[in-house]
């Protein structure tokens, strides 16, 4: 008997951009702010999908259709925390460090959180309401638009504006 396997309909963004979840090093980071530009311009393109997961929860999609998708996300958020520098000498780089460090693992968890309380939903009426409270990403993710924009040296009102009518519409 053969084996039952399942076909992707599309490629996962993680995929495209070759996140295997794992995170090697291969030396310290020249620039420690390089590097922290490069994190948050990667986790700007994972929070759209991200987002599209949280969605896909409070739309109470099926949860076998919205692990795959999460799953490689959570792994991602997390290994681009260990891909940040450990310190940096300028005490303004390192508060974005800090804050860039907090919302990946921010994002990390809505993500897992949400696929969570999905799989729980059928034990408590709680757990229903707190799918249907589910936001996106919310006020981290406005804030990590932020950080990469002051990161890649543009405005950052021209961006707050963008997300600002992104989310509106």
């Amino acid at each position: 008997m053969r084996g039952f396997r399942r076909r992707r309909q599309k490629p996962l963004a993680v995929e495209h951009l070759g996140g295997t979840g794992q995170t090697g090093r291969a030396g310290p980071p020249s620039d420690p702010r390089a590097a922290m530009r490069r994190v948050a311009a990667e986790a700007v393109i994972l929070q759209d999908e991200a987002e599209a997961v949280i969605r896909g929860v409070r739309a109470r999609e099926g949860l076998g259709f919205l692990a795959p998708r999460g799953g490689p996300l959570v792994r991602r958020f997390f290994s681009l925390r260990d891909l940040l520098p450990r310190a940096c000498d300028d005490p303004a780089d390192e508060e974005r460090r800090r804050q860039l460090d907090a919302i990946l693992h921010h994002h990390a968890l809505a993500v897992w959180v949400a696929l969570d309380l999905l799989a729980y939903e059928w034990r408590s009426e709680r757990i229903a309401c707190q799918l249907d409270a589910l936001d996106g990403l919310g006020t981290p993710a406005v804030q990590l638009e932020q950080l990469y924009a002051e990161l890649a040296g543009r405005s950052t009102d021209h961006v707050t504006e963008a997300v600002r009518a992104s989310s509106a519409g």
